[in-house]
């Protein structure tokens, strides 16, 4: 219908217009279209509120027989304490420093001197706090000195 009428209005004016003139007047009808600019995805779920878990905790169970390493606890903080024969890494995970099998014991806080809970310590409050020990396995002797005289 639009196009008709566009004909007839062209085909009126025609006459008074040149040629160039009526091109320009009215040129000929295009039909646009808008197409998306990006492809639509599927829907995603709303994270706000949920962030990525961080898998801290212990890893390892009292009376497990670990390797030199081995993550005992992935922690923020010092909520275990290292004992005897592990470490403490960068981002406070335990680690143990030998072969042997992990003790997980409550023992009373004994800071350094240059601690901030000396002081509380030295007044009488005591301070309960788990510990992560390993008791590293004998060394067997596998091998025989044999002389060669």
């Amino acid at each position: 219908m639009a196009l008709s009428l566009v004909r007839t209005l062209s085909s009126t004016l025609s006459p008074f217009l040149s040629a160039a003139a009526a091109s320009r007047a009215l040129p000929a009808m295009d039909m646009t279209v808008r197409n998306a600019s990006k492809k639509s995805g599927g829907s995603t779920r709303n994270t706000v509120g949920r962030p990525r878990r961080k898998n801290r905790g212990i890893k390892v169970q009292d009376g497990a027989f670990v390797h030199k390493g081995d993550l005992l606890v992935k922690q923020y903080g010092l909520k275990f304490y290292p004992g005897e024969h592990v470490y403490m890494d960068d981002q406070w995970s335990l680690r143990a420093a030998h072969d042997g099998i992990v003790v997980l014991t409550t023992e009373q806080l004994n800071p350094y001197p240059d601690s901030p809970l000396y002081q509380h310590i030295q007044n009488g409050f005591v301070m309960n706090k788990h510990f992560f020990s390993v008791i590293p396995t004998p060394l067997h002797g596998k091998f025989k000195l044999v002389s060669e005289t």
